[in-house]
């Protein structure tokens, strides 16, 4: 008959802190009471960090045990992941294998595009038509310079603003001429109109007269 005591075992979730740095990524799970012989730390092929332990609890048949389960970073270097027990604190330390920002890489990239022939000579074109326009600007200046300076333009100038001037004078008194005529032309068509309206009722008024009259005659006959 056997008399050996069953074991009874009772699980616990330690509580964990992963703290993530530039060059590495450090796991701390809190042990009290474990011994680094009482601890496995185990990576699987898919990356998957498995952390598991089992001690026994005084001199009686139980005993403490915990399984825990943690994904390795993609950047992660696996062959150089570590662990060590200090004051009840397991850290598992996970160096990156990337190391040099990102920024670098863009830095390198963009001086390779710029040093490239379609690069350059995009860069000659720009600088020629640019100094195509400062050349066009600055003949178009020195011609409007020259035209200003010139003494002949200037009297050329001031003779055509001259006759503008009279021309001007000359066409708005004769349009002033002009609305002066219509105007009187308008009052006489309007007092003639006027006369021949008087005219027409003096007659209408006459005739309405002088049939009144004959219309009397005729009544005091009969």
């Amino acid at each position: 008959m056997d008399s050996t005591p069953t074991q009874v075992y009772e699980d616990f979730v330690p509580s964990t802190k992963l703290v993530q740095e530039e060059h590495f990524d450090t796991l701390h799970l809190t042990l009290p009471g474990f011994k680094k012989e009482e601890l496995r730390v185990e990576l699987n092929k898919t990356g998957i960090l498995k952390i598991s332990g089992q001690r026994p609890v005084g001199m009686s048949n139980k005993w403490r045990r915990f399984q825990k389960e943690f994904p390795v970073a993609v950047n992660c270097d696996r062959s150089k992941i570590s662990a060590k027990l200090e004051n009840g604190i397991l850290h598992v330390k996970q160096p990156k294998m990337i190391t040099s920002p990102a920024k670098k890489d863009n830095k390198l990239i963009a001086t390779l595009a710029e040093n490239t022939p379609a690069a350059n000579r995009q860069t000659t074109t720009l600088r020629d038509e640019f100094s195509k326009q400062d050349n066009a600007g600055t003949d178009t200046s020195s011609k409007e310079e020259s035209k200003t300076n010139n003494p002949k333009n200037s009297e050329q100038t001031e003779a055509k603003s001259s006759s503008s001037s009279s021309s001007y004078s000359e066409s708005t008194d004769d349009e002033a001429i002009g609305n002066v005529s219509c105007l009187a032309a308008n009052m006489k068509k309007t007092r003639k109109v006027m006369k021949m309206t008087l005219v027409a009722l003096s007659v209408l008024g006459i005739g309405l007269y002088v049939a009144n009259v004959m219309k009397s005659a005729n009544e005091a006959e009969e």
